[in-house]
């Protein structure tokens, strides 16, 4: 009897440790998360998501985009392509992929009304695949016939 109670003592006191560490985990991983908004749902929510470090995502609005390389200064719109735009302004050098009609992830800053947003870091989406330069429809003929896997 002594034994399964020192036994049950020890799951216990284990369990409670693995649910602390696991509860301060969660708890700690909440506070340094920064959740992924479109447009639409930045602007809805902006008078409460004013306080916070935010990423926004949308399409660069063609003609929004104004660089003055001098000043490092970036202004520009996204959009979800419906109804709602968001004025964003960046200081520092745009990623080497970003402009109109790209898509693009703003992190930073929303105005209370939600119509202007300041950036403190820019990520441009691009494609995973990877195509040469040149055309890309038609195969090289000469190539398979000279192939190895050729019978």
């Amino acid at each position: 009897m002594k034994q399964k109670k020192g036994t049950m003592r020890w799951i216990v006191g284990g369990c409670v440790i693995v649910g602390a560490i696991v509860g301060m985990s969660f708890l700690s991983l909440s506070e340094n998360l920064v959740y992924f908004y479109t447009t639409g749902e930045a602007f809805a929510k902006a008078d409460t998501l004013a306080t916070k470090d935010i990423k926004v995502g949308g399409m660069v609005k063609p003609g929004s985009v104004q660089w003055e390389p001098e000043k490092l200064a970036l202004n520009f719109v996204i959009t979800d392509l419906k109804d709602h735009e968001i004025l964003v302004s960046h200081r520092g050098t745009p990623p080497d992929m970003f402009k109109e009609n790209q898509g693009v992830v703003v992190e930073g800053k929303i105005d209370p009304t939600g119509k202007s947003m300041t950036s403190r870091h820019l990520m441009v989406k691009h494609s995973e695949e990877y195509k040469k330069p040149g055309d890309h429809s038609t195969m090289d003929k000469a190539l398979l016939e000279r192939s190895i896997f050729k019978e």
